[in-house]
């Protein structure tokens, strides 16, 4: 039976409302240490209607996860790659830095979701497509610097573009294990480091 428009749109804010205090609950505690259970008592729902909604607890993180990534892409494409060249790293310092501090336990979430993706099959596929847009976000940027800088060479090798992923997503890490009062300081090291990778990226392609 096809529900009334405004039945669907009562559905969708329910689930909406769900998945919010879901966030809430794993950003706070971490997946394993939270049940279905706990985040019907915190939705104020029984343990059916959030079964209603969502099929088990892999669905419910990963209906968490791809609504912040989608986000977070959206911020890095609008700032980066739809933004002027001019200041580009000045804007993705400062989305960072909100990351670290602001949205430092929903961004743990994603790290977690890596980490339980060596275990559950149905993790795996979810962040090899987050991965893959992130390498394509990198790629654009370093098409769109390389073509400001005049080099008029081929585009950015996958190897660049892993390495780059590999070096901020490290980073990126490392600096959600320290407190959020050491923020300022990571950032620093991240634009010194950001800025010499890019130097030598510079120059490798200077010389093909």
């Amino acid at each position: 039976m096809t529900r009334s428009p405004r039945a669907q749109a009562k559905a969708e804010a329910k689930r909406a409302h769900l998945i919010e205090q879901a966030t809430r609950c794993l950003a706070e505690k971490g997946y394993a240490s939270v049940s279905l259970r706990d985040i019907a008592r915190e939705s104020g729902v029984s343990l059916g209607i959030l079964h209603y909604y969502f099929a088990s607890k892999e669905d419910l993180l990963l209906s968490v996860i791809s609504g912040y990534k989608e986000r977070f892409l959206q911020e890095l494409e609008e700032d980066l790659i739809l933004g002027p060249v001019t200041g580009w790293q000045t804007r993705l310092s400062s989305l960072l830095r909100k990351v670290m501090t602001e949205d430092r336990n929903l961004h743990r979430l994603w790290y977690d979701l890596q980490v339980q993706a060596m275990y559950v099959d149905a993790f795996r596929q979810p962040v090899r497509e987050i991965r893959e847009r992130l390498y394509t976000l990198i790629s654009r940027m370093l098409e769109k610097l390389l073509s400001e800088k005049g080099q008029n060479t081929p585009p950015p090798s996958q190897e660049w573009v892993h390495l780059l992923y590999t070096a901020l997503d490290g980073m990126f890490f490392q600096a959600l294990l320290m407190e959020p009062e050491q923020a300022d300081r990571m950032i620093a090291k991240l634009d010194s480091d950001l800025s010499r990778l890019l130097a030598m990226l510079f120059v490798s392609h200077k010389t093909r």
